[in-house]
Order: C-alpha cells, then structure tokens, then sequence
C-alpha cells in the first residue's frame, strides 16, 4: 500500500505543477472566442513518465461546450485516441510519449515527455543548432525531470553548453561541460554551477566510471557524485549520459580552499571600498578570476593603474587551496614537470601561473613527495625540513587510489586523469578517481586479470610513476595488506551474484537498448557486461586474493626479482 508520505507528496507534487500550469506556459495558442481574446494551454499533471503511472494534460481556457479531443503516440505510433491521460507500460520505456490536442476553432497543440526510469535531462539551444564546440559556450535551456522515488525533482533554467575531453571528445558520442546560470544540487548532488556530462562511448556497459567513483568513496577516497540521465538534445534522444560533479573545490566535491572563490570576493570588497568605478564593475570581476597574483603582492593593478588592496582583505597562505592533475596531455595554462618528467597541471585554480608563490610552492611540494617516494629510506628534504612521504601525501589514500585502480587494471594508470588535492597547511591526498573507461577489459581496455597494473603499465610518464617505487617500501606494502583485508568486502560487492553489477544492469537495461540503437561501439550491452564486465571484477579479485594472503606474499607478487 502507498504510505501517507508517499501520499502527500503525490498530493503537493501535483498541487505545484497544477500551479505552474495556471501562471503560464511554454506551450500556449491565442484565439478569439465570442470576440474576446483568451488563452488555450496544456501542460502535463505530473513532470515525468513511468510504468503504471497515469499521465494527465491539464487544459486551461478552452471554449466551454467544445469537446477536446486527445491523440496519443508513442514514438510516433498511434497509441490511444480518448481521453486526457495515458497510462505508460514498461514497453514505453526510452520512447518519447506524445499527446495533441484538438477543439473545434482552437489552435492544434501538442505536449512531449520522454518515459525512463532514469532522470530525463532536456536541453535546447538558444540557436537550434547542435553545433557545440570545445572553445566557446553556447546558451541553453535545461529541464532535469527527476524519476522513480525523486520522481518531483524539478529543476530548470539557463546555462552555458561546451565539449570537453580529449580522446573522448574525438568520438561520435560526445562528452560536454554545463555551466548553471545559478548553482543547483542538481538530484540532489550537492549545490554548484559546474557539471560535466559523460557519454561513456568507450564503456558498453555504461557503468565503469559510477562503479569506481562508488567503490572509491567506500574505501575512503574524495568521490565524485554521480546519477545517469536521458539526454533528450533539441527534442531527440540523445543517449544515456553520466550527469557528474566536476572537480572543483568545494564542500560538496573536492575539500580544499577556491583560490579562485576567494578572488572573486576580494573583487566585491573592492567594488564596495568604491575604489574602481561600477562601469568597469564586470572588467574588475573578470580579472580578479583571472589574476591571483594580489595574493602575494597586496595590490593589483587595473587600466593601467596599481592599487592597495582594502584593508579588510586578506589572502590565505599559499600552502594549498589547489587541485592538480599528473597527464601526458599537458594541456592546462599552469603546469610543470618534475625531475623524473612526471607532468603536473593546476585543475584549480586554472590561473595559478600568475602568482608565483603558489606555483613554486606547488612544484617544491610535489617534488619532495616524487623525490621522497623514490628514496630507500622514503625520506626528502622539503624546505630545510626531512620528511617521510607520508608526512607529505595522506599514506591510506596513496594505498586506496591504488588499489581500487588496480582492482580495475585502469590502462591510463598514472598516466592520465591522476589527481591529488592539498588544502592550506595541510599534507596532500590522492583522488578523486576518475576517468574509467579504459580498464576492466573495455573495449579499449586490455589488462590481464592475473597481473598488476603497476608492474606492466610502461607508457610515457606510467615508467616513473610514484607507485613503481612505492611498491617496493614495506610500509606501503604493509597498510596495502591491512586495508584489502578491510575494504575486500565492498570489492566483492560488485561482481557477486546479485551485487552492484547486476543491481545497475536491470537498472539500465532499457536504457542501454536505447542507447545503443545510436551508439553501437562494437560489443552489445548485454554481453560487455555479462561476459567481460562482471566475469573480470570475479576474476580479478579472485587472483588478488591470493597475492593479498599475507603481507609477504604481497612484497614478492609484486617484487617477482
């Protein structure tokens, strides 16, 4: 039986669409009716379409004693021609639900809803095209119809759309960031501006990137949160997508200190001081974002004038408030490399090349962590001070990072997509994961079950990546054996029968059909995660087992010399 609560918030639900409906709508004709000029409009009762629940058109302002007349489709296929509502079946599923409404001497009208058990998220452009490029942002509107229990999450506004990616942006499917207007917890994932949709091409089974971003919160790691969508683009499906955080800094996502938040805000102080003028009030904004350099320096310099900055602000310590990212692609305007040629990029803030406090205090940093890592008794000097590396780089998230990115046998392992994060005066930590596409025998994901990634990964900067040192220090070793012992439970979550896998498989089964009737990439659905998904996760685990039997055993797999 339905619960009260579930009851009530049916009742509201529909109360607030009702509402909605009455103040205005999208979909509306104007006709003259006995030489008055009224208003025809329908919109729907409730936002979203699933199995077994009716969806109602309302219709507003009609002529009294015309009848209506309702026709139903179903992906374009005529499905009832009475009444004004439609009850969906789950043969409905990823099809778009189409009802038209007709009155003698009223404006034809016709309403669409896309029926999935997923989340349907709606973009147009501003321009009717879907000419979306990596460089510029293109002007949207967005609806997010939540779905099943969160089916009443609504949200909907205007954003900006651009690509993003590398080699994922070369594919046919393409990946794409989303910039709010206003910050949204968008299904409830917490309240930002910045999303990043994922096509997950590569992935058949859809399902790599959530699974690890899950397994790696479990095992204490900072995790990106993520829900899949229907995207339906212009008014045509556009596949299933992966709706996610972007990395950034934040109490939701990423925990340390935005440099680049608290930029802005010494902007604000410094328009209400008066200092600059309110007609250069977005210049002044613009180059806060894009100039730290005052955090050092106490002053800026504007048009061509330098200024004191107002008593009032004062800059952190420079000693972390940054995100950064070790990748061949090397492709961000702050960078560096180390001794050994590892490449690390500012993912936050961008525009930390321009104060340059921060940027050699990053760089000293990481460098003491590399040369630490690699030496015999795990110990640097970082300015005039010895150290372990774990005084620099939280030891349990160096162990969790590498052992969830074993687990998956990640072929872009400390090559691409490696992310550590250090906040003000605080030591640094690995994550969050990201990026999984190219692991658990993908398509383009090739590791052998029984072999580790650390030892036969070789490409670029993966030859001098932390972790072929780290394996061969005893105190790595012996927390790796302490925290698989722990955390092995939650791995065998995902491949046991009835797990995690298989909980997502019947969750995206009729999406994924029609997702791939777009997007076939070689393998089918079904058989990427029946045959190569879920039987290497059992495999896998299985082989670690027994190289996990002890610590020692664990030292000689992974030292075979």
């Amino acid at each position: 039986m339905m619960r009260e609560s579930d009851k009530r918030r049916m009742f509201f639900g529909a109360l607030l669409l009702l509402t909605v409906c009455v103040l205005g709508s999208m979909f509306q004709s104007v006709q003259k009716v006995n030489g008055k000029e009224d208003i025809q409009r329908i919109c729907f009762a409730n936002a979203s379409a699933q199995p077994g629940v009716p969806v109602e058109v309302l219709a507003f302002h009609y002529p009294i004693f015309r009848p209506l007349h309702y026709t139903w489709r179903v992906d374009g296929e005529l499905a009832k021609t009475t009444g004004a509502s439609y009850t969906p079946t789950e043969q409905d599923l990823e099809k778009e639900i189409t009802v038209t409404v007709t009155a003698e001497g009223v404006k034809e009208q016709s309403l669409s809803v896309y029926c999935s058990k997923l989340p349907v998220l709606y973009i147009e452009t501003e321009d009717g095209t879907e000419d979306i490029s990596k460089k510029e942002y293109k002007t949207i509107s967005y609806v997010l119809q939540g779905a099943g229990e969160n089916s009443y999450d609504h949200y909907e506004g205007t954003a900006q759309l651009k690509g993003r990616g590398n080699f994922s942006w070369e594919m046919p499917k393409h990946p794409y960031k989303l910039k709010l207007d206003q910050k949204e917890s968008l299904l409830g994932m917490g309240k930002n501006k910045h999303w990043v949709l994922v096509p997950n091409f590569q992935d058949i089974s859809l399902m790599r990137n959530t699974l690890s971003y899950r397994l790696s919160g479990e095992v204490g790691l900072t995790a990106m949160k993520t829900q899949w969508v229907s995207l339906v683009f212009n008014g045509s499906y556009a596949g299933n997508y992966q709706l996610c955080q972007q990395i950034r800094p934040g109490a939701d996502q990423v925990p340390v200190t935005d440099l680049e938040e608290v930029s802005r805000q010494a902007a604000e102080v410094v328009l209400a001081e008066g200092m600059i003028s309110s007609d250069s009030r977005d210049a002044l904004r613009e180059h806060f974002e894009d100039d730290l350099s005052w955090m050092s320096t106490g002053r800026f310099e504007f048009e061509g004038q330098e200024y004191p900055m107002p008593e009032g602000v004062k800059a952190p310590p420079l000693t972390g408030g940054f995100i950064l990212e070790i990748a061949t692609n090397y492709d961000e305007p702050s960078k560096f490399t180390t001794r050994l040629g590892q490449p690390v990029m500012f993912h936050s803030p961008v525009n930390a090349w321009t104060n340059e406090e921060l940027m050699n205090y990053a760089k000293e940093y990481v460098q003491a962590i590399e040369d630490a890592v690699w030496a015999e008794d795990g110990r640097a000097v970082f300015r005039g001070i010895s150290v372990h590396y774990s005084d620099l780089i939280d030891l349990d998230s160096l162990v969790a990072y590498w052992l969830v990115s074993e687990y998956f046998y990640n072929m872009d392992f400390g090559m691409k997509s490696v992310f550590l994060y250090k906040e003000i005066d605080e030591k640094a930590y690995m994550g969050p994961i990201w990026d999984m596409d190219f692991s658990s025998r993908s398509v383009t994901g090739f590791g052998l079950y029984d072999q580790w990634a650390v030892l036969h990964l070789n490409d670029a900067c993966q030859e001098t990546m932390w972790y072929k040192a780290l394996v061969k220090d005893e105190i790595f070793i012996e927390r790796a054996f302490e925290l698989y012992q722990q955390y092995r439970p939650v791995f065998w979550q995902l491949a046991e029968e009835n797990g995690v896998i298989d909980g997502y498989y019947d969750y995206l089964y009729e999406s994924a059909m029609a997702n791939e009737k777009l997007w076939l990439n070689g393998r089918a659905f079904t058989e990427d995660v029946e045959e190569y998904l879920k039987p290497w996760f059992q495999e896998r685990l299985a082989w670690m087992d027994a190289q996990f039997v002890s610590a020692e055993t664990l030292m000689r797999s992974l030292n075979p010399d």
